[in-house]
């Protein structure tokens, strides 16, 4: 890579700042982080605008240059909650630096990689860098639940004439090439309440979802992808029954599955419904459900100067793998409709997803907003 451009000077303090404000979801408040991400780029001469669509929450968006073709540099401004503050070996909105380490709430996932994109824009503004193709970043809100950020840039148009986006979830700079479709359903077993000495008189919702547990597993699909490996399903919450001397006429299960390619939901869908249909011609219980949340797996197959751009800076960075990602991401909500070319790249170590005491390399968001500035130098300058 060329000589870095891009120093610490020019991110790190926004990172800390991006830390020092409160963003967790829920409830999903992202306005402030907004405002002061607007303020700076008001303050450096780059058009943005604030695209509010909710209580206390809003995307921004932040466009440089003048063609009509568009890359966009995406990331998610809100976090999971920190938990228990008193556990945490800084306080987590203090942006506490040590050892070459930033230390918060966000910091990984991914308050780093939007820090990176600010100064990405700011030197091409600095520069003022003459592109073929305007730059746009999109900073999203509640990406941790429900992805209604992405969902409302998509519908207000975020998407056309978009020919690439980066999206910068944490892969320790390894380029991401697909990622896992997500469907989460909520089961709800209704049996038949009696009193708790004689349950033979009732019907035992919990001892039903018992039964229907290890069922719902042989719903997984077999099929394994060569980066993203297998299916999955995990049982991640469930409820039920009053109090202990009452027969339980109620049990609610919540499940996650994780698909490796989104040909594969057809034949989970089926998979489910039969297994449902079955149980309910079988056992006394009844059951019934809803599906809460559905994205799409997406997978990245178009080749791009661009994307092996990307690629190769990142292996002289160290980072030589292609990868898939477990997890869900705004990819999933802004490329099916167009097709739109991607990559899933970003700075922060797996490990450091979601965790107390969070923290994120101060080297490896410097070298993250080095590569994708260079990158789009050599892809899209016209000097």
């Amino acid at each position: 890579m060329n000589a870095m451009k891009i120093e610490k000077k020019d991110v790190i303090p926004i990172l800390k700042d991006l830390i020092n404000i409160k963003t967790e979801n829920p409830p999903g408040y992202t306005i402030e982080a907004v405002k002061y991400l607007s303020d700076h780029f008001n303050k450096i001469g780059i058009e943005n605008r604030i695209q509010e669509y909710g209580e206390q929450r809003a995307n921004i968006i932040a466009e440089y240059g003048e063609g009509k073709k568009t890359i966009i540099l995406t990331g998610h401004i809100d976090t999971v909650p920190a938990g228990d503050e008193a556990k945490w070996k800084f306080p987590p909105f203090s942006g506490t630096e040590e050892d070459g380490r930033i230390y918060g709430r966000g910091s990984t996932d991914m308050k780093g990689a939007l820090a990176a994109y600010v100064a990405v824009m700011a030197l091409l503004k600095q520069k003022n860098v003459k592109l073929s193709k305007k730059i746009i970043f999109l900073g999203t809100s509640d990406e941790e639940l429900n992805m209604d950020g992405s969902l409302f840039a998509k519908e207000k148009g975020i998407m056309e004439g978009c020919e690439f986006v980066v999206v910068g979830e944490p892969t320790e700079l390894k380029i991401g090439v697909a990622e896992k479709g997500t469907l989460w359903i909520k089961i709800k077993i209704e049996g038949k309440s009696a009193h708790g000495s004689t349950p033979h008189l009732g019907v035992s919702a919990i001892e039903a979802a018992a039964k229907l547990i290890p069922k719902l597993k042989e719903v997984v699909p077999v099929f394994e992808h060569k980066i993203l490996g297998k299916s999955s399903l995990n049982i991640g919450k469930i409820t039920g029954g009053t109090v202990v001397n009452v027969v339980p006429e109620l049990c609610e299960i919540e499940c996650d599955f994780r698909l490796v390619a989104d040909e594969l939901r057809n034949e989970i869908n089926e998979k489910f419904n039969a297994v449902i249909s079955k149980f309910n011609q079988e056992e006394e219980a009844k059951v019934s459900f809803t599906i809460l949340h559905e994205l799409p797996a997406i997978e990245m197959k178009d080749e791009s100067k661009f994307l092996e751009d990307l690629k190769n800076r990142a292996k002289e960075a160290g980072a030589k793998d292609i990868i898939g990602v477990n997890y869900g991401t705004d990819g999933a909500m802004l490329v099916p409709d167009f097709g739109t070319p991607f990559v899933i790249m970003g700075p922060g170590k797996l490990d450091q997803l979601h965790v107390t005491d969070e923290y994120t390399e101060i080297d490896e968001v410097i070298t993250y907003a080095n590569i994708v500035y260079e990158a789009i130098i050599d892809n899209f300058s016209e000097i």
